[in-house]
């Protein structure tokens, strides 16, 4: 028997908490932009009067069809024609007119309640719109409506100039929000949202899928050679100091390989809207780092063993193993020609340094094979020169930084003690993986180095610990953190600001300290 949809699509509870992360989403995409522009309520019918003093309309006409209107509350539509020069105040004209012909157009120094006035005058080529305190809109709005009618007024067609002003006017007043620039901004933010909400789902969907295939895969090989990895630890010499460090990882790698067992078994196998659940992303993130640091801490037990036995695959143990080293040495070179850049410091005695390191590490791959060195004092001597090399490295930095003669110079110096504080196994800043010096290239993989690095799986459970600047035996962490953080301070320089300020405002000069709404422009 087939099983039911709801089954199949992931059960009741994922399928409503999908539907109703949909309803969110499309409540802000469509329904924000809607409240905001908000088209409704336009029900009420305008009451018009035309004073033509310029003689340019039509009044009986233009009346007749500006109270076909609606607008959203009771207006009282006011349209003015004057005779005003280019130069004149007009907003002062049209108070002017006002206080002179309609006086019960103003209420003290506003304009009355629930008027609106449209203005024109053709010889000054000016246009404005004014309002009752309490139907007022903001600057954006007022010039929005006046923009409505100027192509018309500019071509001579009054009555439609102003029947576009008063159209324009009807659909933006009495709208929730007043101003121009928050509609938008409230619609774009709906609509962003919602949108934004959408990508979200489908990017957690799709990251929750393949966040879970790499840590089946992971698992699978973990589980597949977890006897294997048995037997390679067996081989680890304990009385070694590298061998011991690695054995107290894998007794870490026991105890995580049953909880990431429970972890698995925990998430199940999920379908349909499950994917969609809160925190299935992260579930499957905390699988995938889990299992991927188990495979890891597997090659690097096998590494252990092969190299410190010389046994089968110890080559590619050992060029594994000089990877952060050979990094490192690559961010010093790096490093000096920046300071050569930037300085008069004499940087060849470290870059020959350097390369006699780099030399050395092939060196000693010729003598591990001849049996000359053993694995163990291989080991120490990376050690060595992953010490050395950060030591050089901060040396140089603080040198170069000390032989600024700019007025910076005191600046710089804290910025890179700053740098160089944050600069530890803790920060989050591992090996790439990759390295580049003298024409060579090379890559390897940090987490599955038998030295510990910021990479590696199970660090904590070693006993070995970060000490600061220096480091501990057997520890590794990038300089490319000093490079980066000397090259930041040797550039520094103080930051600069600067401000500007522009406003406009309507003007009624010589009004007698009156304040109502509007305002005018040419066309």
């Amino acid at each position: 028997m087939p099983e039911p949809f709801i089954v199949r699509a992931g059960g009741s509870r994922a399928v409503i908490s999908l539907a109703s992360k949909l309803v969110i989403a499309l409540v802000l995409i469509i329904v924000v932009p809607l409240l905001a522009f908000w088209p409704f309520g336009r029900t009420h019918a305008p009451e018009v009067t035309v004073h033509d003093e310029a003689d340019i309309v039509q009044d009986e006409a233009t009346a007749r069809d500006l109270s076909a209107l609606r607008f959203r509350e009771d207006i009282r539509l006011a349209v003015v024609t004057l005779d005003v020069d280019y130069s004149d105040n007009f907003n002062a004209a049209v108070l002017a007119y006002a206080r002179a012909h309609e006086p019960g157009w103003l209420d003290g120094n506003y304009w009355a309640d629930g008027l609106l006035i449209l203005a024109v005058s053709p010889r000054g080529r000016w246009v404005g719109c004014y309002f009752g305190e309490d139907i007022k809109v903001d600057l954006a709005v007022q010039q929005n409506i006046q923009d409505a009618a100027k192509s018309s007024f500019q071509a001579g067609r009054w009555d439609t100039g102003i029947q576009q002003m008063a159209a324009r006017a009807a659909t933006v007043m009495g709208r929730p929000i007043g101003s121009e620039v928050g509609v938008l901004l409230v619609s774009g933010l709906g609509v962003g949202g919602g949108l934004a909400l959408l990508g979200w789902m489908l990017r957690a969907r799709g990251r929750a899928r393949a966040y879970f295939g790499q840590a089946r895969r992971h698992y699978t090989q973990v589980t597949g050679d977890y006897e294997a990895t048995e037997l390679k630890a067996g081989l680890i010499p304990l009385s070694d100091a590298h061998g011991a460090q690695v054995l107290a990882r894998f007794a870490w790698f026991e105890d995580r390989y049953g909880e990431l067992t429970r972890n698995f078994h925990a998430f199940g196998e999920p379908r349909g809207a499950q994917w969609f659940e809160v925190g299935r992303r992260s579930k499957a993130k905390r699988l995938l780092d889990l299992a991927g640091e188990l495979d890891s801490l597997d090659d690097a037990i096998s590494n252990a063993a092969a190299l410190l036995t010389l046994s089968e695959g110890w080559q590619d143990a050992w060029r594994n193993e000089q990877g952060p080293v050979q990094e490192d040495l690559a961010s010093l070179q790096n490093l000096c020609s920046q300071v050569a850049a930037n300085s008069r410091i004499d940087v060849a005695r470290d870059r020959n340094w350097a390369r006699e390191s780099s030399n050395r590490l092939a060196a000693m791959t010729n003598e591990l094979s001849r049996g000359t060195l053993t694995p163990s004092a291989a080991l120490d001597e990376l050690d060595f020169i992953s010490r050395e090399v950060r030591s050089r490295a901060d040396a140089l930095a603080q040198r170069a930084l000390e032989a600024d003669s700019s007025s910076h110079r005191e600046q710089r110096m804290h910025q890179y003690q700053d740098s160089r504080r944050d600069w530890d196994w803790e920060s989050g800043v591992g090996y790439s993986g990759s390295w580049s010096m003298g024409g060579h290239h090379s890559s390897y993989n940090p987490a599955s180095t038998i030295r510990i690095n910021p990479a590696s799986p199970g660090a904590q459970a070693s006993g070995v610990r970060w000490s600061g600047a220096g480091s501990s035996s057997q520890f590794s962490s990038p300089i490319s953190g000093l490079v980066t953080g000397y090259s930041s301070a040797a550039t520094w320089t103080p930051p600069s600001s600067s401000s500007s300020s522009s406003g406009s405002s309507s003007d009624y000069s010589g009004g007698g300290g009156f304040s109502g709404a509007g305002s005018s422009s040419h066309f």
